[in-house]
């Protein structure tokens, strides 16, 4: 889903400011801003919210970020098989990754 300029300019200021506050802390990876990541989150949930321990939907709530980003850039390499997830992959900038994947990190349940 495209930003608008001025909303990606909201975002850019709030991730400006919760760097300022972590500091040298190291609390927000370059890149990952939680509350954009909550944002851009939106569109998995469409189907992510419904997967089940049975569904052929897994559940991304609580995975790694790590392991989240490497699964994304994989569907967007097209190096993973599902036509839906490299679509949407596809159009994931890296800091829109960053973002998602600190989110889903943080979230355990829809």
């Amino acid at each position: 889903m495209p930003i608008r300029p001025r909303v990606r300019g909201i975002v850019a200021a709030v991730t400006a400011s919760a760097a300022l506050v972590a500091g040298s802390a190291g609390v927000v990876a370059a890149g990952a801003d939680m509350e954009f990541g909550r944002y851009l989150a939106t569109e998995c949930m469409t189907c992510h919210r419904a997967a089940t321990a049975t569904s052929t939907i897994p559940n991304i709530f609580g995975l790694s970020e790590t392991h989240f980003t490497q699964v994304i850039k994989a569907y967007r390499a097209k190096t993973l098989p599902n036509a839906v997830m490299q679509n949407i992959a596809g159009r994931l900038s890296d800091d829109e990754i960053a973002s998602l994947a600190l989110y889903f990190s943080r979230t355990n349940t829809p």
